[in-house]
C-alpha cells in the first residue's frame, strides 16, 4: 500500500506482532480494516497520528485509561447501569484519542470504514446517544490522508 510508505515517512515506531493483531481482532469479533492492520504490522502499534495518537493492540499505545483499541471498544459496548440510554453502536471502533474522552471512530460495518467523531461531552446522562456522534470522513483512508496532508482534523469537526 502506497499510503503505508507515506505514513512511515511521517511517523513510525515499534510494530505489533501478528499474534497481537489477531488477538485484538478476536476480541473485537471482526478483522481490522486492511489499512489499520498494515499500520499495526508495518508502521507502529499505535502512538502515531494526531491528537493523543491512534490506539494500539496489546503491547502498544493505550488510552489515558490504559485501554487498547479492542479493550476500549468492549468497554464502550457494555452496559452503563447509571445511564439506561447508553447504547454503543455495534461495529463503531474508537481508534484515535483526542483527549476529554473524545475519539475518532471507524464504522466496521461499512466497507469504506467511514470515520465518526465521538464526543461524550455533547450529551448528558439519559439523553439520546445520537447527538454525540458526528460524521467526519467518508473513509479511514481519507482520515489518514487528511492527517498526512496536515489538515486540522479537529477544526474540521469543531470549526476552531
Amino acid at each position: 500500500m502506497e499510503i503505508i510508505e507515506e505514513i512511515k515517512r511521517k511517523e513510525y515506531g515499534v510494530t505489533a506482532s501478528e499474534d497481537a493483531v489477531v488477538e485484538a481482532e478476536k476480541e473485537l469479533g471482526f478483522k481490522f480494516p486492511d489499512l489499520l492492520r498494515e499500520i499495526y504490522l508495518n508502521v507502529a502499534n499505535g502512538d502515531i497520528g494526531p491528537g493523543y495518537k491512534i490506539l494500539g493492540v496489546k503491547g502498544g499505545h493505550t488510552s489515558d485509561e490504559g485501554d487498547t483499541i479492542s479493550e476500549l471498544y468492549k468497554i464502550l459496548g457494555g452496559i452503563d447501569p447509571e445511564d439506561k440510554e447508553w447504547s454503543w453502536p455495534k461495529g463503531l471502533v474508537p481508534f484515535c484519542h483526542w483527549g476529554c474522552a473524545i475519539y475518532s471512530c471507524f464504522d466496521s460495518t461499512n466497507e469504506k470504514y467511514p470515520v465518526i467523531w465521538f464526543d461524550p461531552n455533547l450529551r448528558e446522562i439519559g439523553e439520546p446517544m445520537g447527538q454525540q456522534f458526528i460524521p467526519h470522513k467518508e473513509s479511514l483512508e481519507a482520515w489518514f490522508r487528511g492527517w498526512l496532508n496536515d489538515d486540522d482534523l479537529w477544526a474540521e469537526t469543531y470549526g476552531t
